[in-house]
């Protein structure tokens, strides 16, 4: 009769162990948020054909944040970019599960809800996701004393097409979209799941949808370039870990590749994993290969950046 009761302590107290204090959603913006028509709220919350629970039809950006019970001693934040395809998000498995996951190490992260593809409510489409990535990186450094974290610790998280605009905010950080007032707009490093990095047609796979979605049916060559991060990187590219399977055939294994080669060509410090299996999506854990890689990450953070 004893053993029972004495599993459920232990349940409890493994529980209590890992707990994360209530988390805390704020507007992305102050005031008027930049490059918008004003559309009402009209979010649309849904589960997908994969049974994943997305959102749609954001309009009003947001950061949720999630503070650790004890904080690592380097004090750094992590902004996740879930995926979606520019089109919604999945910001439960690549957003706030993940986060759940991460303040375990001590780590402060905000998850960041960014503005869709919406030609009615905005502006000028192509860059309301790099605004909003932008501004989390902007209020994140700002508001640093207001959550104890370092301002020269802050990194990014993304899935999928949240990969690409992490990727993105790492090779365009000094094209500001956003009144930055003298606060660096650079990521202090990227973690790039199955990450969309190039729009180049020799690695964009016919099932991706992201580079139609953000830029159009018909994008320019400029364009094409300008959003395509392996084609953008220089000496003050920020250090990145990828992750990706072989047998992606949404997001192509090459695009890890070409960007760590990129990476490598300028000795920015990069680690690249590659799965046999797992194909597209499988957020913190791959069950195809039955492997958490989060670890890896943050291992990759400790052992080559600052969380020694």
């Amino acid at each position: 009769m004893k053993k029972p009761f004495f599993k459920l302590l232990l349940l409890i107290f493994l529980a209590a162990s890992t707990a994360v204090k209530a988390q805390q959603e704020i507007k992305l913006y102050n005031g008027p948020i930049p490059n918008s028509n004003n559309c009402p709220d009209n979010e649309k919350w849904s589960v997908s054909i994969t049974g994943r629970k997305i959102v749609k039809n954001v309009t009003v950006p947001t950061l949720t944040v999630f503070l650790p019970e004890k904080q690592n001693a380097i004090r750094s934040a992590i902004i996740i970019c879930p995926g979606g395809g520019y089109a919604d998000l999945s910001i439960v498995d690549g957003g706030t599960e993940t986060a759940k996951e991460l303040v375990k190490y001590g780590i402060t992260v905000f998850v960041l809800k960014y503005r869709l593809s919406d030609e009615k409510c905005n502006i000028n489409n192509s860059l309301v996701p790099l605004q909003d990535v932008q501004q989390a990186m902007y209020r994140v450094r700002k508001e640093s004393q207001k959550y104890n974290i370092d301002p020269a610790k802050v990194g990014l998280l993304g899935f999928s097409a949240g990969g690409h605009l992490a990727a993105t905010a790492a090779t365009h950080y000094n094209d500001p979209q956003i009144k930055a007032e003298g606060i660096s707009l650079r990521p202090d490093f990227t973690i790039l799941a199955y990450p969309v990095i190039s729009f180049m047609d020799a690695l964009t796979s016919k099932k991706s949808r992201t580079r139609g979605v953000l830029l159009g049916k018909n994008p320019s060559d400029e364009q094409i370039k300008w959003f395509s991060a392996e084609l953008n990187v220089n000496s003050s590219t920020p250090p990145a870990f990828l992750i990706q399977a072989s047998d992606d055939s949404t997001s192509l294994v090459e695009n890890s590749i070409a960007y760590y080669q990129a990476l490598h060509h300028y000795k920015i410090a990069a680690k690249l994993i590659v799965y046999q299996k797992g194909g597209h999506g499988f957020a913190a854990y791959n069950k195809a290969e039955d492997d958490h890689w989060l670890p890896y990450a943050v291992n990759w953070m400790r052992l080559n950046l600052f969380l020694k």
